[in-house]
């Protein structure tokens, strides 16, 4: 006998369906990080089937320098485009472009502390910002791309070699940061050896029409991505480590991320560590003396004053900058407390006087200095002025440069530094949250600024990009952050960067936890490079079924195209219609299913896939033709009857239906199924089972195998069985279960002259469907239960094929 009810043990115990759509807890999304480094892989790419690869398209090429735009313009019209320009001295041109290719400061060379930057991002702010309510709009896939040029060497700033022009990493992180408000949009950063309009030109040409990667090097001809591997971890070096004779100067240090790693440097080193902040140090007077409870009636009653909303917002400034403050001598007073060695000093990091001043404070100077300091005010880009953009990259890359400037404004000082420690973000590296776009610009030019200052002036330079710490930082929703990737605990993150300073590597390391439920299609191809993260099954399975995304609009609709090529893995050599071969019924239902990842509510809510409805297969439909069967998949969301239902539509490439059925998503997984009902279901199954020769089906048996007349045992099929790829994607309903139903209902049901239509009326499914071990009908009305050690999982209702 099997239960109907599915125990809290299975519920725990086995997979929720499709449990990479759902999105994770924040308040137990918190994981260990694995280390990361990025380095180039040589990953060729056909070239252009045309001469003209861009002929139709109209492009706006936006560059600092004109020359060399108007050169590599006319390179592109060769290439079939049309061209506008925007450069220093000319006017956004009013429309009539539908991509941007962006040569930003490429072709200068960097010298430190240059500042044309400002002029180059503005330009591009007001192009993009332009450009945003038109692409946002659009959901053809890729009908609209952004393209940024880089100078970085042919390596994106990896690699041997120098890094010509290091503040092309800005346009770097804007454009990987840019699908998650575009989501529709193509996006691709290019770099090159050289800036020569050829070079750029090929390069653009090659990788604008279909952008895969997120960031595509070509150097000497040859075509690179860049690729995350797992790295050992940080080891400590005696000649690096921080020792009480030695001071840490932490640009921005004095809260949150910043204080807790000085905090973790004067425990572990005993050194002094110095924190600055834009301010005076808080007195320990007036608001900041008072308690919590005091602090909040405060708080409350100077938010009552604000009358409009003008008045409002110069209150709830008031009142951040006193939280601000608050938590700062709060830190101080508390390490004092503790026999910490943390001192503050007043200082802007974008302003060069103040940054002298502090180092002239310090004597000799520092032993280690960590650029720390950033701001992030989210807010999508094209509500964001190119003001408001340039001084968030401001912080990070001014603030770069001026410390720079101090340690090699005085022979000591530079002998004296051991490690000079940019704090990036994963948002620069892999792109961050919405309303991150220019915090993800300056967090990436932050790391390229590394690599040209070690290799161009011999400085100990390291980047370290971090992922949200757990209600740390600048992060303003931390709800919100967590459903991109998981948190790091404050503690691990701390010991992790006292090691890392006290390793005494230079380059670039990232810290990476678990990937979250937050993912557009263009987002996934980014991180198609990681290796050795477990999430790679996941994603990979999401890019499995994804295939060719023709249009996409965020929470409501996706459409895509996914071609089969008869044999090419073994579960698409297995399954004939008549006497042509066929793509098997469960790849189908496993394709239309997969919609479902893409196709979600807003705020992407916790979702369970509890049952598919009006499921229709039109089994010559699945034959293919030649050697190749290309199903078109559409895929709707929508509210219905309080539950979250996505409507997909799997077309031949004529247009011709295939299958069709309706997805239907609870906030809890199924926990009792459909009552059976009652019978001989060992007589049932006999019945079921009994041979029908000169059907229009037929299994070869080796993927699927059939079973003994009269047996309801589902054979175990692995994915590995059916796909041979690195990682075969697991299944939502057991494929051999759904095999084993198509055949049963083949058999019993009434001779045909073709190949007809199977529908189920419904199918329940609970946690563990993903391997069904006994399948059995129930009496004749087409209703079949699925069980897995003993517990129904699977309940179908109205299975039959019909002509």
């Amino acid at each position: 006998m099997t239960s109907t009810a599915v125990p809290d043990a299975a519920v725990r115990d086995w997979p929720a369906l499709r449990p990479h759509l759902s999105a994770f807890d924040p308040e137990a999304f918190v994981r260990p990080v694995t280390r990361f480094v990025w380095e180039p892989v040589e990953v060729p790419r056909p070239a252009p089937a045309t001469d003209t690869p861009l002929a139709g398209r109209n492009l706006l090429l936006v560059g600092e320098e004109r020359d060399l735009v108007d050169a590599v313009g006319a390179a592109l019209e060769r290439r079939g485009a049309r061209i506008m320009t925007q450069t220093p001295g000319t006017r956004l041109p009013a429309d009539g472009w539908d991509g941007i290719v962006d040569l930003n400061v490429a072709g200068w060379t960097y010298e430190l502390g240059d500042t044309s930057w400002r002029q180059a991002l503005g330009r591009t702010s007001e192009a993009v910002r332009a450009a945003y309510p038109r692409w946002a709009a659009e959901h053809r896939y890729g009908h609209h791309v952004y393209v940024a040029v880089t100078h970085l060497g042919g390596l994106g700033g990896h690699g041997d070699g120098t890094v010509p022009q290091p503040l092309g990493g800005i346009w770097a992180g804007l454009a990987k940061c840019l699908p998650r408000e575009l989501p529709a949009a193509g996006l691709v950063v290019v770099d090159v050896d050289r800036a020569e309009p050829e070079v750029i030109a090929e390069a653009v040409a090659r990788e604008y029409v279909r952008p895969e990667e997120f960031e595509v090097c070509y150097r000497a001809g040859r075509r690179h991505v860049l690729a995350g591997r797992p790295a050992a971890a940080a080891l400590p070096g005696e000649a690096a480590a921080p020792g009480p004779g030695d001071t840490v100067l932490v640009t921005g240090g004095a809260r949150g991320v910043g204080f807790a790693a000085a905090r973790a440097f004067a425990e572990t080193f005993g050194c002094r560590v110095v924190v600055t902040g834009r301010g005076e140090r808080p007195r320990p007077e007036g608001i900041f003396a008072l308690d919590d409870e005091e602090f909040a009636r405060w708080r409350r009653e100077r938010l009552a004053t604000g009358r409009t909303p003008a008045q409002l917002a110069e209150v709830r400034g008031e009142v951040r900058r006193a939280e601000e403050n608050r938590a700062v001598h709060r830190n101080l007073a508390g390490a004092a407390a503790d026999g910490l060695r943390i001192d503050y000093l007043r200082c802007d990091c974008t302003d060069p006087d103040q940054v002298e001043r502090v180092f002239a404070a310090l004597g000799e100077g520092p032993t280690h200095v960590v650029h720390n300091a950033g701001i992030d005010e989210p807010a999508r880009f094209d509500r964001k002025s190119a003001d408001d953009v340039v001084r968030t990259v401001d912080v990070k890359v001014t603030g770069f440069a001026n410390l720079v400037r101090a340690v090699l404004a005085r022979p000591e000082r530079r002998a004296r530094l051991r490690m000079l420690s940019n704090v990036g973000s994963l948002a620069g590296r892999m792109g961050g949250m919405v309303g991150q776009i220019d915090y993800a610009a300056g967090n990436e030019a932050l790391a390229r600024l590394g690599f040209w200052a070690r290799d161009n002036l011999g400085l100990p330079v390291q980047t370290l990009c971090w992922p949200t710490w757990e209600r740390l930082g600048v992060i303003a929703n931390y709800a919100a952050a967590v459903r991109y990737v998981s948190t790091l605990d404050p503690v691990e993150g701390a010991r992790l960067w006292a090691a890392e300073l006290a390793s005494g590597h230079t380059g670039e390391a990232v810290f990476l936890g678990r990937i979250g439920a937050v993912l557009s299609p263009g987002q996934l191809r980014g991180f198609g490079t990681l290796t050795g993260h477990p999430d790679l099954p996941r994603l990979h399975a999401l890019d499995h079924y994804l295939g060719e995304v023709e249009e996409y609009e965020i929470f409501r609709m996706l459409r895509t195209s996914l071609t089969l090529r008869a044999r090419h893995h073994p579960c698409l050599a297995e399954f004939r219609v008549g006497s042509d071969l066929a793509v098997p019924v469960s790849v189908v239902l496993e394709y239309a299913v997969a919609a479902g990842d893409w196709v979600v509510p807003e705020g992407w809510p916790l979702l369970h896939l509890r049952e598919l409805r009006a499921l229709r297969v039109r089994l010559a439909g699945l034959r293919f033709t030649g050697d190749a069967l290309t199903l078109r998949r559409e895929a709707r969301g929508v509210r219905r009857d309080g539950e979250w239902c996505v409507d997909v539509t799997v077309r031949d490439a004529t247009g011709g239906e295939v299958a069709s059925l309706t997805l239907v998503y609870g906030e809890q997984p199924v926990t009792e199924l459909p009552a059976s009902g009652a019978g001989d279901s060992n007589g049932t199954a006999a019945r079921a089972g009994r041979r029908r020769q000169g059907g229009p089906l037929d299994w070869a048996g080796v993927v699927f195998p059939d079973v003994p007349e009269g047996e309801d045992t589902v054979p175990t099929v692995f994915p590995a069985d059916l796909w041979t790829v690195p990682f075969p994607p697991s299944p939502t309903v057991d494929p051999a279960a759904v095999e084993a139903l198509v055949r049963a209902t083949d058999r019993s049901c009434s001779p045909r002259t073709t190949p007809g239509t199977l529908s189920v009326h419904r199918l329940v499914l609970a946690p563990g469907a993903q391997r069904v071990q006994r399948l059995r009908p129930e009496g004749e009305s087409g209703r079949w239960t699925g069980s897995r050690e003993g517990v129904t999982v699977l309940v179908a209702d109205g299975a039959m094929i019909s002509n």
